[in-house]
């Protein structure tokens, strides 16, 4: 995204018209603003590829009835501390967020609340919940799986999906939250480039070929992080939101972009813990500070300003971006004012 073509829009007026967009869609206005939340938070923290360039998708599906936007979301406890959560092909933002707060409401009768989550759909960045789940103050633990897109280490075509994986920390300023994909990238930078017709790096993926390649729609699959390592934890973290969840996995689960008749099918997990089982909040929170402040005290290597803690960066371009507005690129703000055109919602 460059900085010469893009223009600032004030967070309200996008929020705004996010919700309204939805809205248009048959979103009861709750829900539309939780998405509205969940997307603008990744614009807010610098994270464009899950923000409203998502948004045109969720319309598309929510048209062709493969969203429902009145979702029967049940959840059934089936212990002290576990339960799982029915999403029925619900907006995936909303279905975790009630996970989470099923997740909580265990944690705080018995420490620690586990959720596993079915029949959802794409829920955007997963740093969202773990924000929520800090803000209450617990730890808190959240992953999903996605449709194949990473290509297992010494394999030739994609098994697994980015399987990002969520873990924060509250303390008494920006949380702790490393939010990651277990590809080098996330795909969310794909469809971002996609949407702004720009080529990307040829050391992100592969084509159908198992070449190298420019073009981000000839992208068939992405190399995980840290080979062996970023390989095997995608496939924990299929196995806790597939297998565990009874959802389908790996190359079963419907593609995002492509099977646009299907329902998503994904299943999520989210665990809150209750700080406070192992000392009181506010002395975890100045225990953690502690230990970032000397953190920052390590000398940076070259070329590095300072060191930053996972979720300081996002933590700081928010407030800089919620002063000063966030940034769009001018193809994204053309799709989205076409949207808005044809429901009948000004950008």
């Amino acid at each position: 995204m460059s900085q010469e073509s893009t223009q600032r829009v004030p967070e309200a007026r996008l929020r705004r018209f996010t919700e309204r967009v939805l809205g248009a869609m048959g979103v009861p206005a709750a829900d539309a603003a939780v998405v509205a939340d969940c997307l603008l938070m990744a614009n807010l923290s610098g994270v464009d590829s899950h923000g409203v360039v998502r948004l045109a998708h969720y319309v598309a599906r929510l048209g062709n009835g493969t969203l429902d936007p009145l979702p029967d979301i049940v959840f059934r406890r089936s212990g002290p501390s576990a339960g799982m959560l029915d999403g029925g092909d619900g907006l995936g933002h909303v279905v975790m967020l009630r996970a989470c707060v099923e997740a909580m409401a265990m944690a705080r009768e018995s420490g620690v609340g586990v959720v596993g989550v079915a029949n959802s759909s794409h829920f955007g960045m997963t740093a969202f919940y773990i924000q929520r789940l800090v803000s209450e103050g617990f730890i808190g633990l959240a992953m999903t799986d996605t449709d194949a897109f990473l290509i297992p280490f010494g394999g030739r075509k994609a098994f697994f999906g980015t399987n990002p994986i969520a873990i924060g920390f509250p303390t008494q300023g920006i949380p702790v939250i490393l939010d990651m994909a277990t590809t080098s990238i996330p795909y969310g930078k794909i469809a971002l480039a996609k949407a702004e017709g720009r080529p990307i790096p040829a050391d992100w993926g592969l084509n159908a070929e198992g070449h190298p390649t420019t073009d981000p729609n000839a992208i068939a699959g992405l190399h995980p992080i840290a080979g062996p390592k970023g390989s095997g934890l995608a496939m924990m973290i299929d196995i806790f939101c597939s297998v565990l969840t009874g959802m389908p996995w790996g190359p079963n689960i419907p593609k995002m972009y492509e099977d646009l008749e299907q329902p998503r099918q994904l299943g999520h997990f989210v665990m809150a813990i209750d700080t406070q089982r192992f000392m009181a909040l506010e002395l975890f929170k100045a225990r953690l500070d502690d230990m970032l402040a000397a953190y920052h005290e390590v000398p940076p290597a070259e070329g590095y300003e300072r060191l930053y803690y996972p979720g300081e960066l996002e933590g700081l371009r928010l407030r800089e971006r919620r002063a000063n507005g966030i940034p769009i690129d001018p193809g994204l703000y053309e799709e989205l004012r076409g949207l808005g055109e044809r429901l009948g919602v000004e950008l």
